[in-house]
């Protein structure tokens, strides 16, 4: 379900002309569940065969950094502003949570 969700939302497909001259499209990072669509993922264990040493050690450098985005992303869920609507004009979101994200991460140990 969310590979569909992710496919159709086109956040994949980043056509050329809209990037900076010599620079490559994102580098995008998920769970096993994204295995097959460009991304960087964990090593899928083969069903007959242990993981090879190269590829926990890869599995674990993905999953550090998956680890930190998934806690941000739950912490953001407990706060109970985010249980009501947004109450300021729309153009001021993305200004609006980028403020709050700064604020957090300057903050928290």
């Amino acid at each position: 379900h969310d590979a569909a969700a992710l496919r159709a939302s086109g956040l994949l497909d980043v056509p050329p002309q809209d990037l900076p001259d010599g620079q490559a499209p994102p580098t995008h990072i998920g769970d096993k569940g994204y295995i097959g669509l460009g991304m960087i993922t964990p090593v899928r264990k083969q069903p007959d065969r242990p993981l090879r040493k190269s590829d926990k050690i890869q599995n674990t450098s993905v999953n550090r950094i998956r680890y930190v985005v998934e806690r941000a992303i739950a912490n953001l869920k407990t706060w109970r502003v985010l249980h009501t609507g947004y109450r300021r004009p729309i153009q001021t979101f993305p200004q609006t949570i980028t403020a709050v994200l700064a604020l957090t991460f300057t903050y928290t140990p």
